[in-house]
């Protein structure tokens, strides 16, 4: 599971509308001077225990994937995505996109050719996978 901690204070305080900006109908702004953060978080379903945690240097509001053969592919706000290895959350790859990722990734295959897709920034990678 990925796991964000920030604390924001939202308030009625009236939001200036700008075109091509998101638009939240209220302020918002952090409640302490901490950046936040984010991990990645394995958790055992039948016991609720941490069975290890990656930690993202900075807020990570990307998605997860996971797949059969014991991968978890992941990314963060600095445009790091990052491969895991599910049994033990070690970082096995990282590949800096250059854009903030906010999207999970995506795996399909092609004539029995697996691929891994990641959206950062407005650039899209696709990643053949051995």
């Amino acid at each position: 599971m990925t796991a964000s901690e920030n604390c924001d204070i939202f308030s009625t305080a009236p939001q200036k509308y700008e075109a091509g900006n998101a638009f939240y109908g209220s302020a918002y702004g952090p409640a302490n001077d901490s950046p936040g953060g984010g991990a990645v978080r394995a958790i055992d379903p039948l016991t609720g225990q941490l069975k290890w945690e990656y930690q993202h240097i900075s807020y990570s509001a990307s998605g997860l994937l996971s797949t059969a053969g014991g991968l978890v592919f992941t990314g963060d706000a600095q445009g790091n995505f990052i491969l895991l290895d599910a049994n033990s959350g070690n970082v096995l790859w990282h590949f800096l996109a250059g854009g903030e990722i906010h999207s999970a990734p995506i795996a399909f295959a092609v004539d029995g050719k697996e691929y891994v897709v990641i959206a950062a920034g407005t650039a899209l990678f696709a990643f053949g996978l051995p």
